[in-house]
């Protein structure tokens, strides 16, 4: 009688910890999304794109999405930013509801109205970039793809997830976590660290551009208070990396050889976090690098470099 007893109570403790246990993961799950979130937020963003008419849209975490024309013209298009920003010129994701969709990550915000191409997409705090493959490539975590620093994961138009290289994830571990993402010629990727850039196949294969990358006029900036603290980067058609250099103050441009150049530089207290390429222009998104961590206390402004090398400010927006 007294071991049924004490069975029926071990099956009772055994019904409560099945019924409990879905909703513990749940709040695990939900609170290392907000520490991320909570984590990300602590910088300025670096979402910048041009699209085919040359307007810049770049996403600001306190003034929302924004564009620019070629005058210098600023326009609200959306109060809602982030960190992020991808250019969808096909338009494979203009018709995707990703806050209604069934799959992992809803994240991810279409920025413009359905079937309007080019589409821009809008991130959850990690880097994302749409592929000549028409596929959302993003920087997560691991197998459970939510955002993090030390994968790559591809997302499909039809909702198929997959991690580009799980081997990954060491590499990445060991240069601090991937802080931004871009597409280059012939289907290929590029990867920002710290202080290293990586070359990444749609197939999984990666290679290192340049480790470390050194900066010989670093001028540098706080709050990182690390040289270089490479960020945001753009790839041209002949596989030219154009990347934001905040930690010095810096846009390097790194060829397919591995050479470091300055194409330029900031003024203090101003730092590039964004770079995005169109007719072999350059722009660039900077802030105000600040020792406060309020997002209006991070003005932005895009300043573009022409063929010829010379600076123009698009516009400063206060």
């Amino acid at each position: 009688m007294a071991n049924k007893l004490f069975q029926d109570k071990q099956l009772k403790v055994m019904v409560k910890l099945a019924r409990i246990r879905p909703i513990v993961m749940f709040l695990l799950v939900l609170t290392i999304c907000i520490v991320f979130v909570s984590l990300s937020l602590a910088h300025p963003s670096s979402g910048i794109v041009v699209d085919q008419n040359g307007q810049v849209y770049f996403s600001d975490l306190f003034r929302g999405l924004l564009r620019v024309d070629e005058r210098g013209q600023v326009t609200t298009v959306q109060k809602e930013g982030g960190h992020w920003l991808a250019l969808d010129k096909t338009g494979s994701f203009s018709r995707v509801n990703f806050e209604k969709s069934k799959h992992w990550p809803r994240w991810f915000k279409r920025r413009t109205p359905a079937n309007i191409k080019p589409a821009l997409i809008g991130d959850g705090g990690s880097p994302l970039v749409v592929g000549q493959d028409g596929n959302i490539y993003f920087v997560c975590d691991d197998e459970r793809m939510i955002p993090g620093g030390l994968q790559i994961g591809r997302l499909s138009p039809d909702g198929k997830e997959t991690l580009l290289n799980p081997s990954l994830r060491q590499t990445s571990e060991k240069l601090g976590g991937i802080k931004g993402l871009a597409a280059g010629p012939d289907n290929s990727l590029y990867a920002t660290y710290a202080k290293a850039v990586l070359k990444i196949t749609l197939d999984g294969r990666f290679t290192t551009l340049v480790n470390p990358v050194v900066v010989n006029d670093c001028d540098l900036n706080v709050p990182s208070n690390e040289s270089p603290w490479l960020r945001g980067l753009a790839v041209d058609s002949r596989g030219i990396v154009y990347v934001a250099a905040s930690g010095c103050g810096r846009v390097l441009k790194i060829t397919p050889g591995g050479k470091v150049t300055t194409v330029l530089k900031a003024e203090k207290p101003w730092a590039p976090s964004g770079v995005a390429i169109h007719n072999d222009d350059v722009y660039v998104l900077e802030h105000i690098n600040p020792n406060s961590e309020a997002h209006e206390d991070w003005p932005p402004r895009i300043r573009k470099v022409g063929r010829d090398g010379k600076v123009r400010t698009l516009a400063t927006i206060t």
